[in-house]
């Protein structure tokens, strides 16, 4: 059967897998809406993780992302009915209702303690031996395993925990395209990721979830394959108002630095239990994609959630609607290096001549992401011999991966568009420009730019 190009769209979708969607009937119905499935390891077991993953792989062709929790604390309890104010007390891993992690030492009887992304709030009234006394402002329903917030404290919790490095083992095993690590502070937890991955072609994509990891942007960037901004948690570690601005300037920076971004968390939140989102969140959803963000996720709509069929559509229409309208906001004017200029005579020649389509030849994915950051509103099509890296490549705006086994060494563009015709991803008819890294040893090199008519590129091979 044929591989004829047609995008999906150009803005990646993930959706999290729970029991919403993860038996085969329910993956069949929404598999051709999801570029990436995500596995949140905070919830389930690998017995679990096992089977969810044996039917993504033989139900869909969706890429496969794993998150760690890292450092952060969860609420360990059956079902709570609180009422306003109520006092309870919780304790550190001797009986429910506990935390995962044993903050005592690090806290105040000033400060307040946020349950489920915010929802519930409750302030500290006595600090015991082995426990805290909370005292809750409303009615509320605190769900088992929920997430925990203390504002303004930076608590030291270890950056993997035991099932996070069992986690990273299975990821690396089950060859997965990326991990991403909850609640990154600085650089230096994603280097301490690093040292348990030994296949280092594994994405790493850090999530963004509190003000130290705001602070220290720029770093934590330079050493991840993209950011996810999580919104959840970060509108409690910081002031929610701030968040728009953040989200903003956390896309443009991993636009120039061409690394991958996400916008995550209540996108469609409403949908989780009714059928139609908010018209606030449908303007959310598209402000993230005009704002440049290579994919947008749903989480509890698609694990939890009553409609995810639903809310997938929703994300798909929003973004077929906008995603014509996003610009270029790559500063083409800033010196960069060698792949980056060349990178920049790509995008002019696909602005500026008849080129129909750009195919890049790229062994980890560098020169796919580089050009991806223009936006192009030509199709990209990003050839690779490496199987992770076409997975890794689904997370990439308007790029189309395609994997080939044994791509071969010489002539290596003559060869490759053959192939690519014979697949129908590209046409005799077309204009192709060709960007990629060849005669060097070096990683993450892109020397070469060729434009070639595909007949005559084609004729050509078979003359000589």
């Amino acid at each position: 059967m044929s591989e004829e190009l047609i995008m999906k769209r150009n803005t990646k979708i993930l959706a999290t897998v729970g029991p919403a969607i993860e038996r085969e009937e329910e993956l069949k119905k929404v598999k051709d809406l999801v570029d990436v499935f995500r596995i949140n390891t905070a919830h389930g077991d690998f017995e679990s993780y096992e089977k969810t993953l044996k039917n993504i792989r033989k139900y869909t062709n969706a890429s496969v992302l794993i998150d760690v929790k890292g450092p952060e604390v969860r609420v360990r309890t059956d079902e709570l009915i609180i009422k306003e104010g109520d006092e309870i007390e919780f304790f550190f891993k001797t009986k429910k209702p506990y935390f995962s992690y044993n903050f005592l030492k690090e806290i105040t009887e000033k400060d307040k303690v946020f349950f489920d992304n915010g929802l519930i709030e409750s302030s500290i009234k006595e600090k015991k031996k082995e426990s805290i006394i909370l005292k809750f402002n409303e009615d509320s329903i605190l769900k088992p395993n929920k997430g925990i917030n203390i504002p303004n404290k930076s608590l030291k919790i270890p950056v993997l925990s035991k099932k996070d490095k069992e986690a990273v083992e299975w990821a690396e095993k089950k060859k997965l395209a990326y991990i991403a690590l909850s609640f990154v502070r600085s650089k230096e937890d994603i280097l301490n990721l690093k040292k348990h991955i030994k296949n280092k072609d594994i994405g790493i994509i850090s999530k963004i979830e509190n003000w130290e990891g705001v602070k220290n942007i720029d770093e934590i960037i330079s050493e991840s394959d993209g950011i996810m901004i999580a919104r959840g948690d970060l509108g409690i570690e910081v002031p929610e108002q701030k968040i728009p601005l953040i989200q903003k300037k956390i896309i443009e920076k991993t636009n120039q630095q061409a690394k991958i971004s996400i916008v995550a968390t209540q996108m469609l939140e409403s949908m989780t239990d009714n059928k139609t989102p908010t018209r606030a969140e449908v303007s959310d959803v598209a402000n993230a994609i005009l704002d440049g963000t290579d994919a947008v996720m749903l989480s509890g709509e698609t694990a939890i959630g009553k409609y995810p069929l639903q809310s997938l559509k929703v994300m798909d229409k929003v973004a077929r609607e906008v995603e014509d309208k996003v610009e270029n906001r790559v500063d083409i004017n800033k010196p960069g290096n060698i792949s980056e200029e060349m990178s920049k005579n790509a995008y002019s020649l696909l602005q500026r001549t008849k080129a129909d389509k750009l195919v890049t030849l790229t062994r980890s994915g560098y020169s796919a992401n580089l050009v991806s950051r223009y936006r192009f509103k030509k199709p990209i099509i990003a050839v690779t011999d490496n199987k992770l890296t076409s997975e890794k490549l689904e997370l990439v705006w308007g790029v189309k991966p395609v994997y080939i086994k044994d791509l071969p060494g010489f002539e290596k563009i003559v060869r490759t568009t053959s192939v690519l015709v014979n697949k129908r991803l590209i046409k005799k008819k077309e204009h192709v420009v060709f960007f990629a890294g060849i005669k060097t040893l070096q990683e993450k090199i892109s020397n070469m730019i060729e434009v070639h008519h595909v007949k005559d590129l084609l004729e050509y091979d078979a003359k000589f």
